[in-house]
């Protein structure tokens, strides 16, 4: 049996995106431990072969692409299929993956593909002197922290919390090796089949894929407090995010919630409102392009990620500059 260690790369928009190379890192620092193995990055669909070779940087010793019908989109029937076969024939030691909503979907299914064990939303992993699989994940809403250990056969399927996952430094500029595998896709067997993608309304999509995000944090307040913070999203085409306080206020689910215990976003633009910027917040938002800040603190930390600062009541000005914008949009209608 190997030891390889394989990386599943999800690519989003045509781009694997920043986690990649904190799951490098992760899988490096297994490596050391074991002593030996490959370093695999598995990738269903197409992505830039300039970005895919910059991995062989980072310390990738082979890229293994996934070709054919159903991995253009991801289909978790087809791709657990695929997987499992793949997985039962090469045999890694372990698979690890970015915590999201696709992964959410496939980790449980490939790991019962396999029968085997599967950490999900991981802050931490490592081998105890025995050689068991100890990973470390958050329960209660971030309130308590529980240690898992894996009991299975390998692989160990593992999936990181992205605003855990700290980029691997460069090594030697040795290229990859690169292998294509044609998948066989949809057959007559496939019983699930997507027809047609229907974007979702940006106000409530994933905070993931978000370009433009408003969040409100204690400042805006609580229930009808919180509509502004709506009122501008929709405005302007963004998704609604809050801090922790706002979703422990249950003004918006756990879904939408920023920081070191929801999700870690990047979108091309974040206003933030009425929140004071504690690290478990800025860890999940701090890659984010272009940040706005609206609070009335002038000392508050969030002042330090923005390209442009508001100092102000978000309540008096979010009113305004919706209207504002909604007027301008409605005058350009006109033109």
């Amino acid at each position: 049996m190997t030891a390889d260690i394989w990386i599943l790369a999800l690519p989003s928009k045509g781009s694997l995106g920043e986690e990649i190379y904190g799951l490098v890192a992760e899988a490096r620092r297994l490596r050391d431990v074991k002593g030996t193995g490959l370093i695999t990055v598995l990738v269903p669909g197409a992505v830039p072969g300039d970005e895919l070779s910059a991995l062989g940087a980072y310390g990738v010793d082979l890229l293994l692409i996934f070709e054919g019908k159903g991995f253009d989109r991801y289909q978790g029937e087809i791709w657990t299929r695929e997987l499992t076969g793949l997985v039962r024939e090469r045999k890694p030691t372990f698979i690890l993956m970015a915590h999201n909503a696709l992964t959410e979907d496939l980790g449980p299914r490939l790991a019962a593909s396999l029968e085997t064990g599967f950490i999900s939303r991981a802050m931490d992993l490592w081998l105890d002197p025995q050689g068991k699989v100890v990973g470390v994940r958050p329960i209660a809403n971030g309130h308590l922290f529980e240690e898992v250990e894996v009991v299975a056969e390998v692989p160990c399927l593992v999936s990181f919390l992205p605003s855990v996952l700290a980029a691997a430094e460069k090594g030697t500029d040795q290229p990859p090796e690169i292998v294509t595998a044609l998948a066989g896709g949809i057959d007559e067997s496939t019983r699930l089949q997507v027809l047609a993608v229907i974007e979702a309304d940006p106000e409530s999509a994933a905070l993931e894929d978000a370009e433009i995000i408003v969040s409100g944090g204690r400042g805006v307040g609580k229930g009808e407090s919180f509509n502004i913070i709506q009122s501008l999203a929709r405005t302007i085409g963004g998704s609604v995010a809050g801090t922790r306080p706002v979703i422990d206020w249950q003004t918006l689910p756990f879904e939408r919630q920023i920081g070191q215990t929801g999700k870690t976003v990047a979108p091309r633009l974040m206003i933030a409102c009425g929140l004071s910027g504690a690290n478990e917040f800025t860890a999940g938002m701090e890659k984010s392009q272009q940040v706005i800040v609206i609070n009335t603190d002038p000392r508050a930390r969030i002042f330090r990620f923005a390209d442009l600062g508001v100092l102000g009541d978000v309540h008096e000005i979010l009113p305004r500059l919706t209207e504002r914008i909604e007027k301008e949009k409605n005058e350009f209608k006109d033109l």
